[in-house]
């Protein structure tokens, strides 16, 4: 990253938080140092205004770990440490070292990835960073002397808000940092937060925040609300509305029967402006807010939670039904051979049966594992690390040699090809169920073909690994439901599976942030493109 010139941004006002922001500068060393002691915070006790935003960035960047880290000569200190039960560390051992040398901060995705981290104690070891984001924080001649930062243990991408909100609390505990020991005194009403504190607060949350009088109108609500009911952003189109409009039940009544205890959540329905229903999650608090009775009502669109839960239990119905059918042939052949006397050759093909159908239980039960364990663990059970992709192809032709047909892949890889930034062994299976299938519903005397190469896509690199085959093909109904639990083309084929290949697929290249791309025409083939991020 590079260093900007000391300047404030067009319309910073003077003294803003903003504008000193903007002018923190990276003085000499002995002058940094200089008014890092001039502040008198290092070795203090803890703070409640200093511990309050770190607790707030955990809430709103959704990360166990944030800090408030300053940078002393031979040491970082932490002045406030949520989520991590340490005082201090070596500066050597310092990621906030490297975010003060930039005014704009310092973000980092996979710290295995970066070569200044990737050998940190901290990287190796407990707390297991992986993800980091740090903005530095001023002294009031600009020197940058510290930094609040957030991390996470689960390799990620922190978005524009995200970081929107991590430079608002950053603001805030900047000027925190510049009152120094002494602190400030809070303005507004009794028991309220102080404005800048609401406004981050309100406008950063997550979750939809709607202000209601004491007949229940709305007074105010953040973005999130309105993106939720699908409002038009800072429009006020919820100002003024009844609460109840947009609820299922009355909330008035949920209390009564006691299914709203102040404070506690409760599953209820909710409709957007246009009408369409949706389920969410709602809660409140009783407050006064400037000397008049209000309520904050917290609202989550549980939308996406209450579809996994449905495909949970779908997945689980149909697995049923897929496990009884060769579960029945195992209990009705082995009666058989139990009850009755068969010459050799009847009986062995009875035990072929059974084997053959133990064999489709055991592929099901590993499968429906397999999916499972994807689905549950989500992106922090991935072990990211740079994956040379010809190594990787090659593991996954060896893979298939059982078959007896991995001779009709033919492989083609571009030349310099970045490494992927991948979990080797489920990219590997990835590419495994995409061959797999090519190889069983294509003709024997077909060839299959397999190209990689390197195409960018919004500024970013990506490797492309595009499969071809001359098989069966599939309408583009089918084609719509390829990625369904336990769909197949043709149930009544003789070859063998489960159905849940291509949702496994599909489950691994949306936890590596991939996408997939499906064309196929019957009788002609199908291509299946996995457009995969390479390595930073």
């Amino acid at each position: 990253m590079k260093n900007e010139p000391d300047s404030v941004k067009p319309g910073a006002a003077p003294g803003s938080a903003a504008a000193t922001m903007q002018r923190a500068v990276l003085q000499p060393e002995p002058v940094r140092l200089r008014a890092l002691h001039a502040l008198q915070l290092l070795d203090t006790g803890p703070e409640e205004r200093f511990d309050r935003i770190t607790r707030l960035a955990c809430r709103l960047l959704e990360v166990p770990v944030s800090l408030i880290a300053l940078v002393d000569a031979e040491r970082q200190w932490f002045k406030s440490h949520a989520g991590l039960d340490l005082q201090q560390t070596s500066r050597a051992d310092s990621f906030c070292s490297f975010t003060i040398q930039d005014e704009h901060g310092l973000t980092i995705e996979d710290a295995r990835l970066d070569p200044r981290f990737c050998d940190n104690p901290f990287v190796l070891g407990a707390p297991n960073v992986r993800a980091y984001a740090g903005i530095p924080l001023a002294a009031p001649d600009g020197s940058r002397v510290g930094a609040l930062c957030v991390l996470d243990s689960a390799v990620r991408h922190f978005d524009e808000a995200q970081m929107r909100s991590l430079r608002d609390l950053a603001a805030i505990a900047g000027e925190e940092l510049r009152a120094g020991a002494s602190g400030r005194p809070l303005q507004g009403p009794a028991g309220a937060m102080p404005s800048g504190w609401e406004r981050v607060l309100v406008a950063n949350l997550a979750d939809g925040v709607l202000m209601l009088d004491a007949d229940g109108t709305i007074v105010a609500a953040n973005r999130s609300a309105e993106d939720i009911f699908g409002a038009s952003a800072g429009a006020g189109e919820l100002t003024g509305q009844s609460v109840r409009a947009l609820l299922e039940e009355d909330p008035g009544r949920l209390r009564l029967l006691g299914r709203l205890p102040e404070g506690v959540p409760c599953e209820t329905g909710a409709r957007r402006l246009n009408g369409a229903p949706f389920p969410i999650e709602l809660s409140y608090c009783a407050l006064l807010w400037a000397g008049r009775p209000m309520f904050a009502a917290t609202v989550r669109d549980i939308s996406v939670r209450r579809a996994a839960e449905e495909r949970s239990r779908h997945h689980f119905a149909t697995a049923t039904h897929e496990l009884r059918t060769p579960m029945s042939s195992v209990l009705g052949f082995s009666e058989l051979l139990l009850k009755r006397e068969f010459d050799p050759a009847t009986g062995r093909e009875l035990v072929e049966i059974i084997h053959r159908e133990t064999g489709r239980l055991v592929d099901l039960v590993n499968q429906l594992l397999d999916l499972a364990r994807i689905e549950a663990g989500g992106k922090e059970e991935l072990r990211i690390a740079r994956v040379a992709l010809p190594s990787l192809l090659a593991r996954t032709l060896s893979g298939l040699e059982g078959l007896g047909q991995a001779h009709r892949v033919t492989v083609s890889v571009a030349d310099g090809l970045p490494p992927l930034a991948a979990d080797a062994q489920k990219l590997q299976q990835a590419l495994t169920n995409i061959l797999s299938n090519s190889i069983k519903y294509s003709r024997p005397d077909t060839p299959i073909v397999l190209q990689a190469g390197l195409e960018e896509a919004n500024g970013k690199q990506e490797i492309t690994i595009c499969v071809r085959d001359q098989g069966f093909g599939m309408t583009p109904a089918q084609q719509a439901q390829a990625f369904d639990a336990f769909y197949r083309v043709d149930r009544d084929s003789s070859v063998p599976g489960s159905g849940l290949g291509m949702t496994i697929l599909k489950e691994i290249i949306d936890l590596h942030g991939g996408r997939i791309v499906v064309e196929s025409a019957v009788g002609v083939g199908t291509e299946v493109t996995l457009y995969l991020p390479a390595a930073a």
